[in-house]
């Protein structure tokens, strides 16, 4: 899922935001709805609209609120 994406990279793991593009229109094939926001706004928009897309992710999936704060503390494009 996108959220292990995210938890593997707030434990350490290397960034690349190719590399987390390409994971994230993986899980498109199955969760479009989820996935293809967030590739759009990897593909084609701004770093706000990045972090905004994620940080829906979070709240729609009722993940840990808190994750959103090291979303919107780190680049991911």
């Amino acid at each position: 899922m996108i959220i292990d994406l995210i938890l593997d990279r707030q434990d350490g793991a290397s960034y690349n935001p190719k590399t987390f593009y390409d994971n994230v229109m993986e899980y498109g094939a199955t969760w479009p709805e989820i996935a293809y926001p967030i590739a759009d706004a990897l593909d084609s928009g701004s770093e706000k609209d990045v972090k905004r897309e994620l940080a829906r992710y979070i709240v729609k999936n009722d993940y840990n609120r808190e994750i959103i704060k090291y979303i919107e503390a780190n680049k991911w494009l």
